[in-house]
């Protein structure tokens, strides 16, 4: 009887596993739970990010503005008003701008946002395991590999901030179909791995950057390999970049020019984030079986922006190790990624327990120098390369294990989601102040003050997607010289720009004549605002500390100061309530 159960699980979970649809599905089910209850509130709550997931709320809104009233996205107008700015180099992702329209359009941005998670979650997992179920001929190995990858804890947290950086899902899929044009060079593979590989750049191109690492030294090894067939090598690969090229080239090419033109604002200063090598196996703060022990170590060590995380989970490392031992030289490239990965994701300068070890200069540093890959200057990102790799050695470990009750792989897989769950998934719900509907029927443009604080000017740019009027600063993702010199050009504006002297003067009727008709005053920027906010939540509330800490940034006296003269010159606030004050001008 034992003996036909057994027999009996082993067909079904065969049955399930090796019908890549029904895999799918489990994917789907699987992305729901590990961002659970984000589908229950998928119109109204976004993932708990408190700075650069308002920047992507805002692209979503901008890229539907174009679309309805045939706008180019490259270069807006209802920022850094009146000068507008130049959009080339600003983030989009515009794989997911033009994947999330349909849902954009019905139901706005915050469910388009939250869409945009869900593809790439599953599609991420459903990629990986059509890899490694071609690598190892293992519909199980797949299947785990795929968990590993989709729902890798780095990956996770990027989902609060980057629209760009969760979306994983073409790297798995372009080296699945770059393996199977390898082994066969058929064209139609070769079509396939130059559009995902196509795809991934318009997710981001910092992945695809990363993604030419790891494809450039596969394609040598196989130029070299197939030197005696290196014709059906050069139309394969031929029409791959082309279609690649294709692909990529509207959005590339005004960068380019850009880039010919001398231009190189682009370019950011290095930032040392690199991951702090004693919390690869300290899971996150939030992890039902591990959280209360490891929210601890992230409240002695402060939590930082989106990338901190680099959890790789005992139950993967213990499966790619197993791998690694029995199953020698096919696992060596994978062990190669992974280093390779992990090593750049170190950053210039070793870090162990939250000490910077100055003196122990690593590869990262090197990258600086490299021209394009310089742009590449947030060093713990690296790890996503390491996910793919890790995903992979997991499934030559699961392979390696000679003897496989029909309940391990169940086992395994609920073990490896339980280590990489973040239960309760954070959630924030949208709540912008009512009063901002009512100036969409106002003329002329908004000036918001503070304005022009970076991202601390994101909400200015959420207010906006409800009121519609060209405002007066804008977070980017790089910043043309062109605004800058149009602030500082204009008095009216210079004065007020960042976070203002208490005795700046606002110049009302110099702010009419440049289009200006409405001020609003962002009472939540007052400092005093941010410390009562902090001082009411706890410390083991880690990402609400981190929302809570953007607010302020403007001192209580520059903001009354700046209200006095509004007062007198305007007779008093048109609206306002605990968020802001509006003066019509």
């Amino acid at each position: 009887m034992n003996s036909k159960k057994a027999t009996f699980g082993a067909q079904l979970v065969h049955g399930l596993l090796d019908a890549p649809r029904r895999v799918l599905l489990v994917y789907v089910g699987l992305t729901v739970l590990m961002t659970f209850p984000l589908a229950w509130q998928w119109r109204d709550g976004l993932p708990g990010g408190s700075g650069d997931i308002w920047q992507n709320y805002w692209n979503l809104w901008w890229w539907k503005q174009c679309l309805l009233d045939g706008l180019n996205p490259l270069h807006t107008s209802q920022l850094f008003f009146p000068g507008g700015a130049d959009l080339a180099f600003h983030t989009h992702s515009p794989f997911n701008q033009v994947l999330a329209m349909p849902v954009n359009l019905l139901f706005g941005e915050a469910a388009a946002y939250n869409f945009c998670v869900f593809f790439a979650l599953t599609l991420a997992g459903f990629g990986a395991y059509l890899l490694v179920r071609e690598l190892t001929a293992s519909s199980s190995a797949g299947f785990l590999a795929g968990i590993v990858f989709a729902y890798f804890p780095q990956t996770i947290e990027q989902t609060l901030e980057h629209l760009n950086l969760f979306s994983v899902q073409f790297i798995p899929l372009t080296l699945y179909f770059l393996l199977r044009w390898s082994r066969s060079m058929g064209s139609l593979d070769a079509l396939a791995f130059g559009a995902c590989f196509g795809l991934n750049a318009l997710c981001s191109w910092h992945l695809g950057l990363k993604l030419a690492m790891v494809v450039t030294p596969w394609l040598t090894w196989l130029a070299w390999r197939r030197r005696d067939s290196w014709s059906a090598f050069a139309k394969g690969i031929g029409a791959a970049a082309t279609l690649a090229v294709l692909m990529v080239l509207p959005l590339l090419a005004p960068m380019l020019v850009t880039i010919g033109d001398g231009q190189d604002f682009f370019l950011k200063a290095p930032t040392n984030r690199g991951i702090d090598l004693s919390y690869l196996l300290t899971p996150q703060f939030a992890n039902p079986l591990f959280g209360e022990w490891s929210q601890t170590r992230y409240l002695d060590r402060r939590y930082q922006a989106a990338g901190f995380i680099c959890y790789l989970g005992f139950i993967p490392v213990a499966l790619a190790l197993l791998g690694a031992v029995r199953l020698g030289r096919r696992c060596w490239p994978w062990l190669g990624l992974f280093a390779f990965g992990l090593t750049l994701a170190l950053g210039a300068h070793l870090l162990w327990n939250g000490t910077l070890y100055g003196s122990i200069t690593l590869p990262f540093a090197v990258l600086r120098d490299i021209p394009f890959l310089a742009n590449l200057r947030v060093a713990n990102r690296f790890l996503i390369l390491s996910s793919i790799a890790l995903a992979v050695l997991v499934g030559y470990g699961w392979v390696a294990i000679r003897a496989r009750p029909v309940w391990a792989m169940p086992v395994a897989a609920a073990l490896i989601l339980v280590e990489y769950s973040w239960m309760p998934f954070p959630i924030q719900r949208i709540e912008l102040s009512p009063l901002l509907a009512q100036l969409a029927q106002r003329p002329g443009a908004v000036l918001d003050i503070p304005f022009h604080q970076r991202n601390r000017g994101v909400l200015n740019m959420v207010a906006q997607t409800v009121h519609g009027k060209p405002i007066s600063g804008g977070y980017l993702a790089s910043y043309p010289p062109a605004i800058q010199d149009a602030i500082d050009q204009e008095s009216a504006l210079r004065q007020l720009a960042g976070i203002p002297e208490p005795d700046a003067v606002v110049e009302i009727d110099r702010l009419r004549a440049i289009g200006f008709r409405t001020i609003v005053i962002h009472k939540y920027r007052m400092d005093s605002v941010r410390d009562e906010q902090l001082s009411s939540i706890p410390p083991e509330a880690l990402l609400e500390r981190k929302r809570a800490a953007r607010l302020g940034g403007v001192p209580d006296a520059t903001i009354r100061a700046i209200r006095e003269q509004l007062d007198d010159a305007l007779g008093g606030a048109a609206l306002e309530d605990e968020q802001m004050a509006i003066y019509y001008l």
